[in-house]
């Protein structure tokens, strides 16, 4: 979905596999979103059921490598992300 208002960068609806693809992946397309985000020029917007889908994916594809991410990483993680979870 896509919004646009006067003045505004276009807002999109995003999800945790999108947001996912978009950080494993960096020449994907969810990357490319990711990027205009973080540069202002589209606002990204999700779900909080999809923050808690972008951790299970995220600690199920560590559990598979034996990595594993603290609080502390999911915290910055969730603040760095060019992305509007309500």
């Amino acid at each position: 979905m896509v919004v646009e208002l006067k003045g505004q960068p276009p807002a999109y609806s995003v999800n945790a596999s999108t947001l996912f693809l978009g950080l494993m992946d960096g020449g994907s397309n969810a990357r490319i979103l990711l990027d205009l985000a973080a540069a202002n020029e589209i606002e990204l917007h999700a779900e909080p059921s999809d923050w808690n889908g972008l951790l299970w994916l995220i600690s199920t594809a560590l559990k598979e490598t034996g990595g594993a991410y603290s609080g502390e990483d999911y915290a910055s993680l969730r603040n760095n992300l060019p992305v509007t979870f309500h």
